[in-house]
Order: C-alpha cells, then structure tokens, then sequence
C-alpha cells in the first residue's frame, strides 16, 4: 500500500515540474524581429524592426528594439492582473503602439493571438483606436542580422524606395498622404519601412 501511494507522489510531482519547466523567459530566442505590411506599417512603423532580449520582468522575456527606442515586453511583469504585451518606448508602462492579449505565452514568437496596432492615419484616420493587424509577425532571427534563421542570406539591411508610377503593379508597397512607395528592386518581395518625422520622410526597404 505505502509503496504505490510513494510511487503516485512520485510520477505527480515529475509531471508537475515537468509543466511548470516547459519554458524559461532565458530560453527565448535572443533576437527577434516585428514585421508587417498591414496597419502596423502605415501607423505604428517605428514598431517594426529587430529586437535584442534585454533581460526579463516576472518570468517574460523583455525585449530592446536595436535602435533603443522601444521595448517589447509584458505589462503583467508591472502591473498584476494585466495580462498581455505591449510594444511601447516606455519600458513597464501600461501603453503601447502595438498590443497582444495573449497570456499563455512566455515567448513572443509563440504568440497566437493576432496582435493589433493604434491606428490613427491614412485609411484609419476616423478610427484612432486599436485595429487587428493579422499580417504582423514576430520571427526568431540570428544575432548578427535581421534575416530570419530558415532563410538565412547574405543580402544587405537597407535598401532604397521609390514611388508614384515606378510602384505600378509591385506585390510589396505603402502609401502615406496620398503618395505610393515600393522597393526600388525587387518589389514583389521584402518589407517597407517608413519614417515620417521632423526630419521628413524616410523610406528604406528591406528583403
């Protein structure tokens, strides 16, 4: 009797460890990058980009964007009970440009909620509210560039735009005021990210 009782202790605890050490905030991917050609590219592009792991908050990983301006993180780690992601530049703060519902995922690439973005101009304009952006990603990529591991190449990080006519019939384009902008080469393929401050605007493409 006592030896099967030990015996179920025994296999119950394994499972339990078993679960609660499925995944560590130290075992996600040390780099990653956002992307999309939806909502988030035309409202919230300075989202998009490589991420470096940055440490982590209440057993999340905390993500730094490589140009330091925003962080990727878990707004639960500050706040309990708030449970999902946000992408903000005010590491903790409940706010954010982009936000993700998602609360079983230790890892932001294993996220499976759709994440939405704050939408507030070009098409969007009237709406000024969250907006789902089913074509943003996240994607675990090498260290030393921003080409995802599965499709590891040699080609270079930024590439030029164009606009208007040149962008007629290309898979790949962005529109801001009014105005059409595509990859200069290759534009069926890739990503576009565009800038639009005081320093006016920049476009620069990515494959």
């Amino acid at each position: 009797g006592s030896k099967s009782i030990l015996l179920l202790f025994a296999v119950l605890g394994f499972a339990y460890g078993q679960v609660n050490n499925t995944v560590r905030a130290s075992d996600c991917c040390q780099a990653i990058e956002i992307t999309s050609q939806g909502v988030t590219l035309v409202n919230q592009w300075t989202r998009l980009g490589k991420y470096f792991l940055d440490g982590e908050e209440g057993g999340r990983p905390v993500y730094k964007q490589d140009n330091s301006q925003n962080y990727l993180y878990f707004i639960g780690a500050w706040i309990p009970g708030y449970n999902w992601w946000y992408v903000n530049d005010d590491l903790g703060q409940n706010m954010g440009g982009l936000i993700n519902m998602d609360k079983e995922a230790i890892c932001p690439d294993q996220i499976t909620v759709t994440w939405e973005a704050y939408a507030w101009t070009g098409e969007w304009e009237d709406v000024n509210d969250w907006v789902p952006d089913p074509d943003l990603k996240i994607t675990c990529v090498n260290k030393d560039d921003t080409t995802p591991q599965h499709e590891k190449t040699t080609t270079s990080v930024k590439e030029s735009c164009t606009w208007g006519s040149f962008c007629d019939g290309c898979s790949v384009t962005s529109t801001v005021d009014g105005v059409t902008y595509c990859c200069a080469n290759n534009c069926n393929s890739g990503g576009i990210n565009i800038n639009n401050d005081e320093d006016g605007l920049q476009c620069y493409c990515y494959h």
